[in-house]
């Protein structure tokens, strides 16, 4: 089985692969240009809701108390997708689900209907600060933009041996990109659990939850 992690960067997305133990990675501008994998984990809102906050958004930060909740935003209603400017969204938001747009929300929206309009079976929202808290039992203690996260999050990585991919110099490509992808990849190997567990979807049929390993699975326990 091919299992496969993917996180949106300035150069498109990047995306970590595992098959039969051994790693991979593509950076594609468009996500169409993937490779075929059974199982996605991808670092988007892809299920959205039409007047309301998305429970999978609480879920998720309830996973990173404390320390790491600002970690996950609240998704835009579907509704922002097509606004014509970020006052209008957020404008539509306060009045249909009482709560503003944030601007990093706006900003991801195009990356957003590209994960909507690529789902499909396999594919499942994920959250890499959720993965991690998920595989070693509690949220990581530093930002990921700083040395000491980089390094608490590439020592759990290295547990999975997973290749040091995040040493690289590409043009777009951050280094917490990288982990972020790692991260998902991993998490995509081990045994699942679903947030919310009922599994809801919104009116398209896109998912309105997210995929996180059981709770503190080991190295051995996954792949």
């Amino acid at each position: 089985m091919r299992v496969t992690g993917i996180d949106a960067a300035k150069a498109g997305w990047v995306a970590v692969s595992i098959e039969e133990g051994q790693f991979s990675y593509q950076i594609v501008e468009h996500l169409d240009q993937l490779e075929n994998s059974d199982v996605l984990y991808i670092d988007m809102p892809i299920g959205l809701e039409t007047d309301t906050r998305r429970t999978v958004d609480q879920l998720l930060r309830n996973e990173l108390k404390p320390g790491r909740t600002s970690s996950v935003f609240n998704a835009p209603l579907v509704s922002a997708l097509d606004a014509c400017d970020y006052a209008t969204a957020n404008a539509q938001s306060k009045q249909a689900a009482g709560l503003g747009l944030s601007k990093q929300a706006w900003y991801l929206l195009p990356k957003i209907q590209e994960a909507r309009s690529n789902y499909r079976d396999g594919m499942y929202e994920s959250h890499p600060e959720v993965c991690f808290a998920r595989l070693t039992g509690h949220p990581a203690r530093h930002n990921k933009k700083t040395v000491q996260g980089i390094k608490e999050r590439t020592e759990l990585l290295r547990q999975f041996a997973c290749p040091t991919f995040w040493e690289q110099s590409v043009k777009g490509v951050a280094t917490d990109d990288w982990i972020d992808a790692c991260l998902l990849a991993v998490a995509a190997t081990c045994p699942v659990e679903y947030l919310p567990n009922h599994r809801p979807v919104d009116a398209t049929g896109h998912p309105l939850y997210a995929a996180a390993p059981k709770k503190s699975p080991s190295p051995e326990w996954c792949g």
